[in-house]
């Protein structure tokens, strides 16, 4: 890994203990990064959503497509 690589996985990490420390979900976090920018994140919030698909990559996935003005 490089230490983007490692910047990155901090990142997902902490996300997962946001969202655990607000009760959304469970521990885990995601993003997504395009050409060494992180251009979106998420954290679970399937339990806080009521919604099984608020997985924290799927998440990270909308908030990418409204990010990059993508399927609008």
């Amino acid at each position: 890994m490089t230490s983007s690589d490692k910047d990155f996985m901090r990142r997902a990490i902490a996300l997962a203990k946001e969202g655990m420390k607000n009760n959304a979900g469970g521990p885990f976090g995601a993003v997504i990064v395009k050409d060494g920018e992180i251009i979106s994140e998420g954290f679970n919030r399937v339990t806080s959503t009521n919604d099984p698909t608020a997985h924290a990559e799927i998440v990270a996935i909308k908030e990418a497509v409204r990010n990059l003005n993508l399927f609008s």
